[in-house]
């Protein structure tokens, strides 16, 4: 009798882990959910070198990215003098802002201040600035007025770069239909041999807020149909390298002026939390990104080749 009831409990035991094993493999945001539970925080990283100059043989296209750089102060400030003594070395073709450009309600009155002045040593007349909106920037409906203020086309639009096409996307409205059109639109008509997108809201992400599911089922299939190379996103005040998703890797950098402490999720290739920029080369053979500390020095780096 106690031989029958062991083997009912075992093939129920059985049972119940495939299910879980199922529902786990189907939900990648509950599997990270569980594993950012069990795992422990992440600080600073354990390893860097100095950022030596770039190889400008071959270099096409430089872009210097932040994320939730708007707070004005101390930390902001380092960051973007980073920046300036990178750019001193070989112009950035653009600054790629990646939301929350303003603290703590997206004030247009404030976008001076906050960040063209901080980055005026690098913004000119051979530099774009690219911005999306983070959920700070669309409080009390400023959303439209932070857009003017910053130059920018609209709140999701495409920039075409030399042999890359940077695909901006409003976050904040992930579910909007007409975004979806022109972000699948865009790509379908592109012949670039490098796709990055940017938003705030990260499809992949093992920080603090986690992955986000609005911007993962609105945007995340036509990545992978249409061949995206880059997804960079913030929100997570840190850093944080996602191995290869679908082909497709994600880089949250949303710690240009704030950090939070950093984990891991199966997805997970780097994560530090400090404060940085990511220095991103494009070359007619690979795509390069560099993540810069306020020491200017290098913790991460990738290659991308397609």
């Amino acid at each position: 009798m106690l031989l029958r009831v062991a083997r009912i409990c075992g093939v129920a035991l059985l049972f119940v882990l495939a299910v879980v094993t199922i529902v786990l493999w189907r939900d990648p945001q509950l599997r990270h959910e569980l594993w950012a539970d069990w795992s422990y925080d992440i600080g600073e990283p354990d390893k860097s070198v100095p950022a030596a100059p770039l190889s400008k043989n071959g270099l096409a296209t430089r872009f210097a990215v932040i994320g939730d750089f708007g707070t004005g102060d101390e930390e902001a400030q380092r960051t973007a003098e980073v920046m300036a003594r990178l750019d001193a070395r070989r112009d950035f073709d653009a600054v790629i802002m990646l939301g929350d450009n303003v603290y703590p309600n997206g004030d247009p009155e404030l976008v001076d201040e906050v960040v063209l002045e901080p980055l005026e040593d690098t913004l000119d007349d051979d530099t774009k600035l690219l911005a999306a909106l983070g959920n700070h920037d669309v409080r009390d409906g400023n959303g439209d007025g932070q857009v003017e203020a910053l130059g920018l086309p609209g709140r999701w639009y495409a920039t075409d770069f030399d042999q890359v096409l940077v695909i901006t996307l409003d976050s904040t409205m992930a579910d909007n239909s007409d975004q979806r059109t022109f972000l699948e639109t865009t790509l379908a008509g592109s012949d670039a041999r490098w796709k990055v997108a940017m938003m705030h809201h990260p499809p992949y992400s093992s920080g603090y807020h986690g992955s986000d599911d609005a911007t993962r089922s609105a945007f995340v299939d036509l990545f992978e149909r249409y061949g995206v190379d880059l997804v960079l996103a913030g929100h997570d005040h840190d850093y944080q390298r996602s191995e290869p998703i679908g082909s497709i890797t994600y880089v949250v950098s949303g710690a240009s002026a704030k950090k939070r402490p950093a984990h891991r999720a199966s997805f997970t290739e780097v994560a530090w939390s400090t404060f940085h920029l990511v220095d991103l080369a494009v070359y007619s053979n690979r795509l390069e990104g560099r993540a810069i500390d306020h020491e200017g020095r290098v913790f991460d780096q990738f290659i991308l080749r397609n």
